[in-house]
């Protein structure tokens, strides 16, 4: 078996436990699902409901990356309650409360709606730079037309002369 060259392009069809990962991916998706999936009327006998299915998917997918050593994903990780294996949808499953922390500055509390398992996760700091106010307008450069370098600009065989109050002071404000 030949080595492989250092600049052969990689195949994404080549992946290791590649069958593994799909039915990882596709036990996800169909949780995710059943879980949107509104459950039908309530009856007198106790049913299995959709979002009891969705969870056993769910633990199944626990259970197949466990024992196939298949790494998760760590956002994959975070959308799914480890007390109950719910799939945490904002907003359906889950209510976000953004709190402050000494440590982090601020933290994402996840507080699952049906076994009130709450996750707290650090928030990325909030950007200074990106902000939306001014405090003074930046000075750039004149274009090349307004700077005096020594051009001299000529109509046919005569020469122009430069008028300095078009050119400006030399100033402009972006």
């Amino acid at each position: 078996m030949a080595k492989k060259s250092k600049d052969e392009a990689p195949n994404p069809n080549n992946v290791p436990n590649r069958d593994i990962i799909q039915r990882l991916n596709f036990l996800y998706q169909a949780s995710v699902y059943l879980n949107g999936v509104s459950p039908p009327q309530k009856r007198k006998q106790k049913r299995v409901t959709t979002s009891d299915l969705s969870r056993s998917y769910v633990s199944s997918m626990k259970i197949v990356g466990q024992k196939t050593t298949v790494k998760m994903d760590p956002s994959i990780k975070r959308t799914i309650c480890k007390g109950c294996d719910t799939v945490l949808v904002p907003g359906s499953t889950v209510s976000i409360r953004v709190k402050k922390s000494p440590s982090h500055g601020h933290l994402m509390v996840y507080t699952c709606t049906r076994c009130k398992t709450s996750r707290r996760i650090p928030a990325p700091p909030v950007d200074v730079d990106a902000s939306t106010t001014m405090d003074s307008p930046k000075l750039r450069i004149p274009p090349l037309f307004a700077r005096k370098a020594g051009h001299v600009t000529f109509c046919g065989q005569e020469q122009v002369p430069t008028d300095e109050t078009s050119l400006g002071n030399g100033v402009f404000i972006v």
